[in-house]
């Protein structure tokens, strides 16, 4: 499941506008421990009345990924930070309590009062990608050198991907496991996510569900990896061995994808981690997280042009993808995981 999406700055260098769109997109995202739900509820209130320089809040929505005078139109994360949001009713669950908060144009979902937004809808526009690692995870399609027929989905949160591919991508099978049955209620209930038979949903641990499909001998063209606990990826599905497992499920020229944002000591040891088993690794920015992109096969290096894709997922020279230099850290196994640790030092 998608228990935490955070939107972590990458960049040391970015002009005053960028930086100050980074600040505020920090405050959807970091991780506050307050003491009561009211202290919460006051802080989104002052996160509202932050208006990001690089937001424009009056221009409508657009598709494409270019205005009519050939400059990038904002993406709906852009967009988001622009609405102002209260909270609409918690359900407790047995992994996190998931909250509604409700905006004038979007509607979010966020977990345990110590993050925002870690899924969000687009009310206008149910099907669109919202968030710009969701679009960052399904343009792996655009790596693959043939047409998928069967996805998988690691993480579910409001079921956004799900709606992406049932709306544009009738033909593509898709599996999505979730941990936590609340988040799958949710996003029925809120988040207009309709199971159908093209979009199949296993409430399960990943780990169980990857070695279940590996004993029936299952295979995929593309697998996203979006699950996350309180803190970041679990530990037990970012080791040598789980990547191993996943690496079975491939079909020949397929891809895994991987929403990401370590920072500080343990970016080395993630990047080692996914070396030692695929022989090809690409890193792409979605603002403030990560996609990674690994494969055995070489990736294709420049992606042939996909309307349907440009208008989903946006252009792919808008999100350039590049290989990750090899990593000489330690990587993280079933036995050797101090995520938890590596993860507080800079």
């Amino acid at each position: 499941m998608v228990a935490v999406v955070q939107h972590c700055s990458a960049s040391t260098q970015v002009s005053a506008q960028s930086l100050a769109m980074r600040q505020s997109s920090l405050l959807l995202c970091c991780w506050l421990r307050l003491p009561s739900l009211m202290a919460w509820a006051a802080l989104i209130g002052i996160f509202c009345t932050l208006k990001p320089q690089a937001a424009l809040a009056t221009q409508p929505f657009q598709t494409a990924s270019t205005t009519s005078n050939n400059q990038q139109a904002p993406s709906l994360e852009t967009r988001l930070m622009e609405d102002t949001f209260a909270l609409q009713t918690i359900v407790r669950g047995q992994h996190v309590d998931v909250m509604v908060m409700e905006g004038a144009a979007f509607r979010c979902m966020s977990f345990d009062r110590r993050s925002l937004y870690q899924s969000c809808m687009f009310k206008a526009q149910p099907n669109a990608l919202a968030l710009e690692y969701t679009r960052g995870l399904l343009a792996g399609m655009r790596l693959l050198r043939k047409p998928p027929q069967k996805l998988l989905l690691i993480g579910m949160g409001g079921g956004s991907i799900a709606k992406a591919v049932m709306h544009d991508y009738p033909e593509v099978q898709l599996d999505v496991v979730e941990l936590d049955p609340a988040v799958v209620q949710v996003a029925r209930d809120w988040f207009a996510f309709t199971p159908s038979a093209q979009v199949t949903v296993y409430e399960m641990d990943a780990r169980v569900f990857v070695r279940q499909q590996l004993r029936k001998n299952a295979a995929y063209d593309l697998i996203m990896l979006d699950a996350f606990d309180h803190d970041y990826i679990p530990e037990h599905l970012l080791t040598v061995e789980f990547l191993q497992q996943v690496r079975q499920l491939l079909t020949t020229g397929g891809i895994v994808a991987a929403n990401t944002f370590a920072r500080g000591r343990l970016l080395p040891h993630e990047e080692a981690t996914w070396q030692a088993v695929f022989p090809h690794l690409w890193r792409a920015q979605r603002l403030m997280n990560d996609i990674l992109y690994a494969a055995i096969e070489p990736l294709v290096q420049s992606p042939q042009s996909d309307a349907l894709q440009d208008q989903l997922t946006g252009p792919w020279q808008q999100y350039p993808a590049s290989e990750v230099p090899r990593s000489a850290a330690r990587p993280l196994t079933d036995q050797w995981s101090p995520t938890n640790i590596l993860r507080t030092q800079p």
